[in-house]
């Protein structure tokens, strides 16, 4: 009975090295091939070489049992559990940092307790007699994986942006064209990635509003500037009434892309786009205004799920939602507001980080707003990134920044252009 419990013993501490050298090799291979980013490539070595580590470990696990067992077979048994336990607790508190289930998330619950046990058992039967120098030896290997644990986590959740991604958007008005019919006036939109990494163009909007003609012939008082202040403007005229007569939204649309708006930029890429707005010559406005906005993804954060080869239709899906399934949540716009969601799958910059967290989408909302009387500005674009139903509920500014550190998701916009009626006209007598 005593030699069948020690053989079950042995048997599942080989069990156990043989799970950790395919788990860590099935992360090392992913990694290595197709990890977005050169730290994450450089991880998928590391977990290569620890995969290959678990395997000479089963091996000196077989040769320890022999009577003339290799002077160092205890030396690599022990480290080989000493490296199950430090990756599956790493991985374990990635999977705590992404709040997230997965199903490989049983993989590091049944790993550690035995990577406990397994130290347990070698230290019963006096693995530290079987090593030579064994003060030594494990000073040695508390320090190397105290520095791996360190700089792994460091790299996958602390790093710093080093590089960081940034778009530049500019806006500016063309030479109006004027004929009985109408007033055609071009606008340009210059995009270019300033910074040193690609991102993914989610989605682009601009627009173009006209202030009604808004003078007034008396001074407004102190009074009148206070009711514009609580109407959220910011700018305050004495003989101007923005809320007297507010603004019309003339055009609206998306810049960069076409059918697909997931639109990849490289560093130093630059796109310029020339849009015609068209009203009646006898408008009443006074002054017209231009703005633009780009919402983007860092390519070595994440990657959009593409489904060409299996159904020969992009990744995003986008939907129309208003009173109907497709209605966006409260947070997003006001009910009955027409809006068009995109949406698609991402897969993180790594193996590692995509087994450790759940599935994730990035979803982008076109909200057709029409300009209330306060404020020029009507159609918004809102985006998020979380599991799939984390778009019922308003981001706080927490989850906001870390959407940004995690997969660079933020917005560009070009800030406001204005120009009177007057100037663009005075160019076409």
């Amino acid at each position: 009975m005593a030699e069948l419990r020690s053989t079950v013993r042995w048997v599942l501490l080989g069990t156990g090295l043989c799970a950790t050298a395919i788990e860590l090799g099935m992360l090392g291979a992913a990694d290595v091939s197709g990890a977005l980013t050169y730290a994450g490539r450089i991880s998928g070595v590391v977990f290569l070489a620890a995969a290959i580590l678990e395997v000479s470990a089963l091996f000196a696990l077989v040769n320890l049992r022999r009577p003339d067992a290799a002077r160092y077979s205890a030396a690599l048994v022990l480290v080989g559990v000493l490296s199950s336990l430090l990756a599956n607790l790493v991985l374990f508190f990635l999977q705590l940092d992404g709040w997230g289930y997965t199903h490989y998330l049983w993989f590091w619950v049944l790993l550690l307790p035995w990577s406990c046990w397994a130290l347990w058992r070698l230290h019963r039967v006096g693995i530290w007699r079987l090593i030579p120098h064994a003060k030594g030896f494990a000073v040695g290997v508390a320090l190397t994986g105290f520095l791996a644990v360190a700089n792994f986590t460091h790299t996958q959740i602390y790093q710093p942006y080093t590089s960081p991604a940034m778009l530049s958007n500019s806006v500016e008005f063309g030479t109006a064209t004027v004929t009985n019919r109408g007033v055609s006036l071009p606008v340009r939109i210059r995009t270019r990635n300033t910074g040193s990494v690609g991102v993914y163009v989610l989605g682009s909007l601009y627009q173009v509003t006209g202030r009604k003609d808004s003078f007034v012939s008396s001074p407004r008082k102190t009074r009148e500037w206070l009711q514009d202040l609580n109407s959220r403007q910011r700018e305050l005229m004495r003989y101007t009434d923005v809320r007297k007569e507010g603004y019309e939204l003339l055009a609206q649309g998306s810049f960069v892309g076409r059918s697909v708006p997931a639109h990849v930029l490289e560093p130093d890429a630059e796109m310029v786009t020339e849009k015609v707005v068209q009203f009646p010559p006898g408008a009443s406005y006074d002054v017209l205004g231009a703005t633009a906005n780009i919402t983007y993804l860092r390519k070595d954060r994440a990657k959009l799920v593409d489904n060409y080869s299996r159904s020969g239709r992009s990744s995003w899906t986008k939907k129309y939602g208003c009173c109907s399934d497709a209605a966006p949540p409260r947070w997003v716009a006001n009910e009955g507001v027409p809006t068009f969601r995109f949406r698609s799958r991402i897969m993180h910059s790594s193996a590692v980080l995509e087994n450790t967290r759940a599935p994730h989408y990035v979803t982008l909302w076109w909200v057709l707003n029409e300009p209330a009387s306060e404020s020029q500005f009507g159609p918004d674009l809102v985006s998020m990134i979380g599991p799939e139903d984390a778009q019922k509920r308003e981001p706080t500014p927490a989850e906001l920044r870390r959407m940004k550190d995690r997969y660079g998701l933020a917005h560009a916009p070009s800030g406001t252009v204005q120009k009177s009626l007057a100037e663009l006209l005075k160019k076409n007598p």
